[in-house]
Formats: C-alpha cells, sequence, structure tokens
C-alpha cells in the first residue's frame, strides 16, 4: 500500500500516528510551588526533654475505628502494643460500615459481584485510585466483617443491612446511580468504637489517651524506630516501637493550609471535626512520604431538605429547578454548591408518605414515612394552602416559582422529565395541598486524601521506596478515592478504615 493510501485510511478511521512522548519541563522552568508552613519540618525535639521512654513493639497513633481496629488486630497476634489517642476519648464519625461477603449477608442470601463494584468504584474515581487496593477490601472485607461482628454480638449490638430488603419499587439495573447493599448499620456509631476499645483493654494494650503525637523518629532513610508525644500537662513521652507505627490520626479538614493546597475547592467550608488537623500526615511527610496527587476528594453529606436526599422537586433563590433530583447525596450537594447562596429549597405535598418507597434506596433516602418523619416535617418544614402562599413564606420570586412548579406538573403528567432525565416513578406532580417546604444543609465531614502506600500500606517517599518500621490506615492513607466520594457503598470510608486498620495492625507485627 502506498503511502497516499495510508493517508487516506488514517483519515477515514481517525487513526493517528504514534507520537514520541512529551517532554516533562525541566523544574526551572515551572512556576514554584508555595511553601506552606505545614511543610516546614519542625526542628527535633531533644531528648532531654524527654521525661519518659515507653517500650512496646507496636505503637498505634489514633484511637478512631482505623486505629482501634490496628491495635485490637496486633494484640491479637500476640504483639505488645500501646495506643495513643490525643483526645480524652475514642473517636467515632458514622453509622455505616461497608463490607462484601461477610455471615450476615450470607444469611440474608445477598450475593455481590465484586467485580461490579470494584469496576464502579474505579469509573467514579476517573481510575485514579489504585485499584489493588480497591480489591484488596472488596475482596478481605467480609472476613473483617465477621471478625467485627464477633465482638458485636458478644456485645449485644444489633447490627443490620441497611435498607434491606429494599421496597418492591427498586430495582437496581434501572438506577441512574447503582447501590449495594453492603452497609452494616449500627444505630450509634460510638457502640461499635467503645465495643472495640473494650476488647482492646481485653486483650492488654495500653492506652494513652489526652497524649498527641508530635514527631516520628527516623534517622536518615533507616527504618521508623518511634514517635515523640506530649501528655495534657506537656511533658514529651518517647514511645519505642521495636516492630513498627500504624499511623492513624484522622484527616485534615480543619487545618486550613492544607485545605488550600490539597482540597481547595472545598476550603471554604470547615470541618465539622475539630481534631481533623492533619497531623499524622505531617509527621509523615517530615520524615519523606509524600502526598498523593491532588485536588484531594472531600466528603460532603447533608439533606436537601426535610426529605433528606429523596427525589422531590428543589428550586434555587431564584425560583428556578436546577438540576435532576435523583441523585446522592454527595452527588447532590455538587450541585447545590454551584446555586446563589448555595442555598436551595426542596417543595413537596401531602402525598410524599406514598411516594416516598419509589425514591430509590442508599445514603440520605428515606423508604418509610415513619411517625417520627412526618413529626419532623411538620416542625422543620414551611406549609402553605396553595402554591402562591408557599412561595411567599420562602421568599422566593413568585412568579417563577409557580412557572416552575407548573412546569414539573406538566413533566410529572407527561410521564417524562424533558429538562433533567429524572425517571417518571420520581417525577410526581405538586398538586395535594398541603404544600411543603425545606432548604438545605451540608458540611464537609472528612477529606479521603492520604499518603503514597503500596499493597502493604507502608508509605513511600518521592522515589517511590518504601518508608520502613511504619504502616497507614484511616485517612493518612491515599490512592483509595478520587474526584468525589462514591455513595453507592454506604459507609465505604468506615469499612476501608476498619478493614485496614486490622491489616495494617496484622502487617506491623509480621513485618511484612
Amino acid at each position: 500500500m502506498h503511502s497516499g493510501a495510508k493517508e487516506e485510511i488514517s483519515t477515514k478511521i481517525g487513526y493517528l500516528p504514534p507520537l514520541k512522548s512529551q517532554p516533562m519541563r525541566k523544574r526551572k522552568d515551572m512556576i514554584p510551588d508555595r511553601i506552606y508552613n505545614f511543610e516546614l519540618p519542625p526542628d527535633p525535639i531533644p531528648s532531654s526533654n524527654i521525661k519518659k521512654h515507653i517500650n512496646a513493639e507496636v505503637v498505634v497513633i489514633g484511637a478512631g475505628i482505623a486505629g482501634l481496629s490496628a491495635a485490637l488486630s496486633a494484640a491479637e497476634a500476640g504483639a505488645i502494643t500501646v495506643l495513643l489517642e490525643k483526645m480524652a476519648t475514642v473517636q467515632a464519625r458514622g453509622h455505616d460500615n461497608a463490607f462484601i461477603g461477610s455471615r450476615l449477608q450470607e444469611k440474608l442470601g445477598i450475593k455481590i459481584d465484586k467485580e461490579e463494584i470494584i469496576l464502579n468504584l474505579m469509573k467514579y474515581g476517573a481510575n485514579k485510585p489504585d485499584q489493588r487496593l480497591i480489591r484488596m477490601w472488596a475482596e478481605g472485607s467480609g472476613k473483617t466483617a465477621d471478625w467485627l461482628l464477633d465482638m458485636t454480638d458478644a456485645a449485644g449490638l444489633e447490627v443490620i443491612i441497611n435498607h434491606y430488603p429494599p421496597p418492591p419499587a427498586f430495582n437496581n439495573a434501572t438506577e441512574y446511580y447503582p447501590q449495594y447493599p453492603i452497609t452494616h448499620h449500627c444505630h450509634n456509631e460510638r457502640l461499635i468504637a467503645k465495643c472495640l476499645l473494650d476488647n482492646v483493654l481485653k486483650k492488654g494494650v495500653v492506652t494513652y489517651f489526652r497524649t498527641r503525637a508530635k514527631q516520628l523518629l527516623r534517622k536518615k532513610k533507616d527504618r521508623v524506630t518511634g514517635v515523640i508525644a506530649q501528655n495534657a500537662v506537656g511533658e514529651y513521652l518517647q514511645f519505642n516501637a521495636a516492630k513498627a507505627i500504624v499511623l492513624c490520626t484522622g484527616d485534615y479538614g480543619n487545618n486550613a493550609e492544607m485545605m488550600a493546597k490539597y482540597c481547595p475547592q472545598s476550603s471554604y467550608l470547615a470541618s465539622m471535626i475539630p481534631t481533623s488537623t492533619g497531623d499524622g500526615h505531617m509527621m509523615a511527610m517530615w520524615i519523606g512520604a509524600v502526598m498523593e496527587p491532588g485536588p484531594h476528594t472531600p466528603m460532603i453529606h447533608g439533606p436537601a431538605g426535610p426529605l433528606l436526599c429523596s427525589a422531590f422537586l428543589q428550586v434555587n433563590l431564584l425560583g428556578e429547578r436546577f438540576q435532576n433530583e435523583d441523585v446522592p447525596i454527595q452527588s447532590n450537594v455538587n450541585a447545590i454548591e454551584r446555586q446563589p447562596g448555595r442555598t436551595i429549597w426542596q417543595v413537596f405535598d401531602s402525598k410524599y408518605p406514598e411516594e416516598l418507597p419509589y425514591h430509590g434506596i442508599g445514603l440520605g433516602k428515606i423508604i418509610i414515612a415513619t411517625d417520627k418523619i412526618r413529626q419532623e416535617v411538620t416542625e422543620v418544614a414551611i406549609m402553605a394552602d396553595s402554591i402562591e402562599e408557599l412561595a411567599v413564606k420562602m421568599k422566593l420570586p413568585i412568579e417563577t416559582f409557580k412557572a416552575t412548579v407548573k412546569r414539573y406538573n406538566e413533566l410529572a403528567r407527561l410521564g417524562k422529565d424533558l429538562d433533567f432525565g429524572k425517571r417518571s416513578d420520581r417525577l410526581s406532580p405538586i398538586e395535594s395541598p398541603p404544600y411543603y417546604a425545606g432548604k438545605n444543609g451540608y458540611s464537609l465531614l472528612a477529606v479521603m486524601g492520604g499518603l503514597n502506600v503500596n499493597q502493604k500500606l507502608q508509605p513511600l517517599d518521592k522515589d517511590c521506596e518504601i518508608i520502613l518500621g511504619i504502616y497507614l490506615a484511616g485517612n493518612t492513607m491515599g490512592n483509595r478515592f478520587a474526584v468525589d466520594y462514591p455513595t453507592m457503598c454506604p459507609g465505604l470510608s468506615h469499612g476501608m478504615a476498619i478493614h485496614f486498620g486490622r491489616i495494617a495492625g496484622l502487617n506491623a507485627v509480621s513485618q511484612k
């Protein structure tokens, strides 16, 4: 074939000839990065300032569910273990824990396609997470769930699979966003943390609360040998780890500088968790660990209105509809953040108890209008007997709001959302007074960004070399999330924290 024919074929089929790799910019050609204060290592704490030395085999820093799981698994493996926490008690952040393959799921006959979840999580993260870590959770979390269930069963704690069985109208195959029945739910998150702590203490782990880790101990490129911490009265204590440190200090959502650098899109929000100051991230970076590329993933949750994130009409402060309301709680906030005043109203009518079972399942969804739900709607929602009166109470442009509701009702009767594509069974006319409306609210719960790790949960330096003597779990561990937090698996952050915490503790003992 002559060259002219090749040119013709390449034009027809859109073929592009191989290109040489684009040369990377040299450092001198780049705009220098701003140096933040948190990136500057502090002066070493002098040995003369150390009040006491405590020797252990494994030292776990942070008593959230990742750290508790790490301390317990290390102790169960026979290691002399110490647990440090800067606050006065254990830390807990949510009710839901995502696992695949637990005995509870097996008992209920729940079958999960792990490959489907793995690939959907990778797709949701734009292929940026490390799929090997996602697979570690998907394939191993069932054993971790059973390990946890052994403890909750013994403590008499009820754990259920949330939203299971689903309402008859639910069909995952037709969902805009899939939802998987993997959420192991306990009605009080602190009970799970307390259950873990009780078992930690039974295994002989020595706990140091009100003791804040300050500096990891590492000489040049040697292994990490311990950590210096400061107790409530200001004394410095040195904890020597014969085997390893496990770093589980949570996220950095309340560190303004770290938010500005790694999560600038959400830096306007103050974290609702005051203890999330990035201590572990900073200490690890000071000894050579590297943050995963940003921007990092914020976990921002909040209700669209009195009926949480059920798929009822939403309007912004201009009185206009602005999205398909049938989206998960995190995706819903993404749209709300871009509306005037970052504020919207959820609008529905008196038929809502009959409509809720058709609005899907998942985080922020309500499937039954219980007496409690009805009472809360009565207490927090604005109510009116006409759309015009509702608009006045909402302080919206009356004619615009009336036109929005009229259009929405027309689409509902048509059975096709020509404006935003919401499925017809979640598109019902607002026509039965009284009419209700309530405002949204949302909060930054955590930032899901951490340090680069390998499959053994060890941090890596700038040359991708392993930093020995330290393991990561919880939100110090990177490479799990990107772009947005995926609520198709409610409780995924907690499930990963417990699972990888347990694995990090075991690895610290065996020094894999």
